[in-house]
């Protein structure tokens, strides 16, 4: 027969320590080479970090919820054979202030995300290689000459200009067009 209880707690347990375990992987990871290398992956850690201490001040709330129907109902005990409600009332305030504690960590944590919002990272120009035997150097200008090119071969692609796109709907005919136009391209919205 399995107990569904014991393994509910023990599948909590576990998931717990996971969470310890992570953390201990992310501080490794963020500690060094190659660790980080773009401010946007730390933008989106300290996001994901925010949340992970919003979501810790649920925990720590459900923990003494847990705690107050237990004692409410008569099932704690004490090891020394004490009346467990002074015991349990230290881990309500404990749990409370660390409650607090995580909302101030997640609004830290948000903040610092907010700050970075228009941060993003310069990748400095590699040293110039010299060219080998038989190559020849590009200049910067042929550089620029080559994106400009790249850019009209994909303008091809796009059937309307972005002028066109971002202009809004088009003015409605004087006299309604009996065929079905497709529908104008929505703008991208920035997130």
């Amino acid at each position: 027969m399995v107990d569904h209880e014991t393994l509910a707690n023990e599948r909590t347990e576990l998931l717990a320590g996971e969470l310890h375990e992570r953390a201990r992987a992310l501080n490794h990871l963020t500690q060094g080479p190659p660790g980080l290398t773009r401010p946007e992956a730390a933008y989106t850690i300290l996001g994901n970090l925010a949340q992970t201490a919003f979501r810790l001040v649920q925990t720590a709330e459900q923990l003494d919820a847990f705690l107050n129907r237990e004692l409410d109902a008569e099932r704690l005990g004490h090891h020394r054979g004490d009346d467990p409600v002074p015991t349990v009332l230290k881990a309500h305030d404990a749990l409370t202030k660390a409650g607090e504690q995580s909302m101030d960590l997640g609004e830290s944590f948000r903040q610092a995300q907010g700050a970075l919002a228009d941060i993003y990272g310069t990748e400095t120009e590699p040293e110039a290689q010299q060219p080998t035997q038989g190559e020849t150097e590009t200049l910067p200008d042929e550089r620029a000459e080559d994106a400009a090119s790249d850019i009209r071969s994909a303008a091809k692609d796009f059937p309307h200009s972005i002028g066109d796109v971002l202009s809004g709907p088009p003015a409605a005919p004087s006299s309604p067009d009996p065929r079905p136009h497709p529908k104008p391209p929505h703008p991208r919205r920035e997130l």
